[in-house]
């Protein structure tokens, strides 16, 4: 554990600690729930430790529930080498919700927080996994993709692929007229000359198009 680096923002401001139930206050800032709720309540604090904005001990702390998700899929991953698993207290989730992330991954202004939750959701669990495959994920990651390639920017583009590479949907289920207009192939194309983004996800995605196309011509099929 000494030895692994902690992402910064999984760290409490106030107990210095990977947080177990991160909430946001009116603030902005986001704390572990027992800290924040000892300085407001036990310390009788009546501001915000951060940003020294103040902060009653009757406002809102909300749950964030996507940070929450991104600590348990990093301690899981890193369970090995000694770090504590957090159980999930969320509900379950609900077709509703997976079908409100996919739409909003087409939505400009949402889509980087989208990706990351989306990120989170499949490294959680398998069914978390199908439900985002069946709602649609791939193709909505396959038109974020093209979009960056659109307008040149990377932004996003990282977690795209690598959550494309992860779901690894069969190419029975990557349906779509993408493939048939040579977007998606010229879109990947220009990954490869992007810098600093994880080529293997790009080539992955790649065979998978070229496979597909295959098939389609009475070629090589799916085994």
């Amino acid at each position: 554990m000494e030895n692994i680096e902690v992402p910064e923002y999984f760290i409490c401001p106030i107990s210095l600690q990977i947080m177990k139930d991160p909430v946001t206050a009116v603030s902005g800032i986001t704390y572990d729930r027992e800290s924040i709720e000892n300085w407001l309540f036990k310390s009788h604090n009546t501001i915000c430790p951060v940003t020294k904005q103040g902060l009653s001990r009757h406002s809102d702390l909300t749950p964030n529930h996507t940070l929450l998700r991104l600590i348990q899929a990093w301690c899981s991953l890193n369970a090995a080498q000694g770090v504590e698993l957090i159980p999930s207290s969320d509900p379950p989730l609900t077709k509703i919700h997976v079908a409100k992330l996919v739409r909003d991954l087409y939505l400009p202004n949402l889509r980087i927080k989208t990706l990351r939750e989306l990120e989170a959701l499949v490294l959680e669990s398998e069914r978390s996994r199908v439900c985002l495959v069946e709602a649609g994920l791939a193709k909505a990651l396959v038109s974020f993709i093209i979009s960056r390639y659109k307008t040149g920017e990377t932004i996003g583009l990282e977690e795209a692929l690598r959550l494309l590479y992860t779901v690894r949907v069969p190419l029975s289920q990557s349906r779509g007229p993408v493939t048939e207009t040579g977007e998606i192939v010229d879109s990947l194309m220009w990954v490869f000359g992007c810098d600093n983004i994880v080529k293997s996800h790009a080539a992955f995605a790649l065979k998978v198009v070229v496979q597909k196309a295959k098939s389609r011509h009475g070629g090589e099929t799916e085994t």
